[in-house]
C-alpha cells in the first residue's frame, strides 16, 4: 500500500501507558509489612462497622449474639494483623513508618480508658516524623497514602463507645465549657 503525502491514514497514536514498560522498581511492590498493613486497613473497616452495629443494637435483640460474635472476630483480625506487622521484617525505609503507625493502632486497640487511648493518639501529632514517609516514587507515595488511610481509621475509631466511653467525656466536656476568666 502506498501512502501519499498529506494523507490521514498514517497517523499515530500510543495505546501503551506511558512508562508501563520500565522496569519494576519504579512501580509499587508489596512487601510482608506493606501487605500486612494493607490488610490492616480493611481489618480495621470491619472492626469500625461491626462496633457500629453493636453500639446501635438492643442487647436484649436476639440477633445481638451473633453481632457480638461478629464484633469480637473483626477485633482479633485487626489484632492478628498488627502481630503479623510486629513480627516482619523491616525491607525497605518505608517499612518503617507503617510499623510505627501499627503500634499506634495496637496502643489504641488495647487502651482501657479515655485517657490511655488519648495519650496514644497524640502520638500521631508529637512525633510526626515517625509516620512520615518522605521521598518520591511510587513506594514513598502509595505507603504515605496507606498512612493517610489509618488516620482516617483512627479517627473513625475514636467515635466508637468501645475505645472512647461517652460516661467518661462528660466530665472533661464541663470543664472545656466553663468560661475562662479575662
Amino acid at each position: 500500500m502506498k501512502i501519499e503525502k498529506g494523507s490521514t491514514m498514517a497517523n499515530c497514536s500510543l495505546t501503551t501507558p506511558v512508562g508501563v514498560t520500565e522496569p519494576a522498581s519504579r512501580h509499587f511492590t508489596h512487601t510482608p509489612i506493606s501487605r500486612a498493613f494493607s490488610g490492616l486497613l480493611a481489618a480495621l473497616a470491619a472492626h469500625v462497622e461491626a462496633e457500629r452495629d453493636i453500639s446501635a443494637a438492643d442487647s436484649r435483640d436476639p440477633g445481638f449474639a451473633a453481632s457480638l460474635c461478629e464484633a469480637e472476630a473483626a477485633r482479633a483480625g485487626v489484632l492478628a494483623r498488627i502481630d503479623s506487622i510486629r513480627s516482619a521484617t523491616v525491607m525497605r525505609l518505608e517499612d518503617r513508618p507503617l510499623r510505627h503507625m501499627a503500634l499506634i493502632c495496637y496502643l489504641l486497640m488495647q487502651a482501657g480508658t479515655n485517657a490511655e487511648f488519648r495519650e496514644a493518639r497524640q502520638v500521631l501529632d508529637q512525633a510526626p516524623g515517625l509516620f512520615a514517609c518522605p521521598g518520591h516514587g511510587a513506594v514513598a507515595w502509595r505507603c504515605r497514602q496507606m498512612l493517610r488511610s489509618m488516620r482516617v481509621a483512627v479517627g473513625e475509631m475514636a467515635s466508637l463507645p468501645c475505645h472512647l466511653d461517652p460516661h467518661e467525656i462528660e466530665p472533661e466536656m464541663a470543664a472545656v465549657a466553663t468560661p475562662v476568666p479575662a
